[in-house]
Formats: C-alpha cells, sequence, structure tokens
C-alpha cells in the first residue's frame, strides 16, 4: 500500500472489508494536520463499517467517491492523498462486492457479519 506493491488474494477475501482495513489503518496514521485527511478517513471507514454491517444505503456509495475525491484533491501530505486508493480500486474492479452489501445484504465471500434484515424477509414481534 502507498510503496508500489502489489497483494494477491482469493475469492475468500472480501474486497469491502479489505478497503475497510486499509482505510483503518490511514484513519490511525492521520497526524491530524489536516482537516480532510482527519475527518475524510474516520467518515471513510465508518462508511466502510456500515456496508461490512450490512447497514448501508445505496447513497453511501457515492458519499464514498465523494469523499475519496476530496482526499485526494485535499490533503496536504501523500497519506492523506492516497489513503482512498484501496476504495477508489475496489469500487472500480469489485463494485459488485459493495452493491451486494448494500442491497442484497449478503457479503459474497462469507466474511462480513450481516446485522440488517435481508430485503422481502419479516420482522415478527416476539410473541
Amino acid at each position: 500500500m502507498g510503496s508500489g506493491g502489489l497483494i494477491v488474494m482469493d475469492d475468500t477475501s472480501c474486497m469491502v472489508d479489505v478497503a475497510r482495513f486499509f482505510m483503518e489503518f490511514c484513519r490511525d496514521e492521520s497526524c491530524g494536520k489536516c482537516i480532510p485527511c482527519r475527518a475524510g478517513t474516520v467518515q471513510m471507514h465508518d462508511i466502510l463499517l456500515k456496508i461490512t454491517r450490512g447497514e448501508a444505503e445505496p447513497s453511501d456509495l457515492e458519499l464514498l467517491e465523494q469523499l475519496s475525491r476530496l482526499l485526494q484533491e485535499t490533503s496536504l501530505c501523500g497519506l492523506g492523498q492516497t489513503a482512498p486508493n484501496p476504495v477508489v480500486s475496489t469500487l472500480r474492479y469489485f463494485r459488485d462486492e459493495y452493491v451486494a452489501h448494500i442491497v442484497d445484504k449478503r457479503c459474497p465471500a462469507g466474511v462480513c457479519t450481516m446485522a440488517a434484515v435481508p430485503a422481502g424477509a419479516e420482522q415478527r414481534a416476539p410473541a
């Protein structure tokens, strides 16, 4: 990450969770001097966490893309400018996994625990 390295994964890796993991790292490593990085990495991590829990809405994807551009264009250092790269890459190449988490409330790799009730399932009141 950030060093031109290559990470190889198979179909047992959830790309949304991988993006969340890298964003968590960037959030923790932010020095906090500039607001885009300090606040943006926190917001992006929170959105990714919502997605992995099955609590996100389709509009969260657009917000994630907007925040990615904001960080890339306005952060003062290389960490903030490159922090969104894993999110941007996974959205570009594995968007279907994000959609499965948000719309279908399922993780294709079976990694994420989905808290939300799947679409079409009825919630019943306790007897």
